[in-house]
């Protein structure tokens, strides 16, 4: 599963089992500069870059012991990203990641919920793993 997300608040009180917090993900209007911020300021260790193509993003991760922050920069026009930007030119946060142990019936109760999950009705499994 990609990502779920408030479309708008839930009409009914539901739980979704979650084990723990993966990512925070960061939209930034350039990659480079954030990374040096987060080694140089901040002293964090952080991945090289990777582009994900199909996405539309360059990303980064920058280790925080039990979780990561992931930080975004758009590699066109096109990119979801980019439109972030456009209403959030300094960047900010795009979205967080939580694990579970049952995806499927995640879904299904976020779905039941008032919830819109990225990427449609087919679950699939993220470059996150």
């Amino acid at each position: 599963m990609e990502v779920v997300v408030a479309n708008n608040a839930p009409q009914k009180t539901t739980s979704i089992s979650v084990e723990s917090l993966d990512h925070i993900s960061i939209a930034v209007p350039d990659l480079a500069q954030a990374i040096d911020l987060y080694r140089e300021k901040f002293g964090c260790v952080v991945s090289n870059p990777m582009e994900l193509p199909e996405q539309g993003i360059r990303i980064a991760y920058v280790g925080l012991g039990n979780a990561k922050l992931e930080l975004m920069e758009p590699l066109g026009s096109s990119s979801p990203i980019s439109k972030f930007l456009q209403n959030h030119p300094a960047g900010g946060l795009h979205h967080f990641c939580l694990t579970t142990n049952d995806v499927s019936e995640a879904a299904a109760t976020a779905n039941n919920s008032g919830m819109r999950i990225l990427g449609g009705d087919t679950l699939t499994i993220g470059h996150h793993g």
